[in-house]
């Protein structure tokens, strides 16, 4: 099961904080003057190491891939072929 543990209060949606079993993901709000980007980190609870990153530019986008791929790395014997 995926859980929300923190996001800061922004006027774009904010900076967020998932977690799923080991693992941890934030989703970062990039605002350059050429557009909007949305950095997404995967890493293991208690370790510095990225295991994956990604970006987006909407929030929504970087919400999936990064709920997918946490639901992979908790669940990996339910990836499809």
């Amino acid at each position: 099961m995926l859980h929300l543990v923190a996001a800061k209060q922004a006027p774009e949606p904010p900076n967020t904080r998932l977690s799923v079993g080991d693992y941890i993901a934030d989703i970062l709000l990039d605002a350059r003057p050429d557009g909007t980007l949305y950095h997404w980190i995967v890493q293991r609870v208690g370790s510095a190491a990225i295991i994956q990153w990604g970006q987006e530019y909407t929030f929504e986008d970087a919400y999936s891939a990064v709920s997918t791929y946490l639901e992979n790395l908790a669940h990996p014997e339910q990836e499809k072929a």
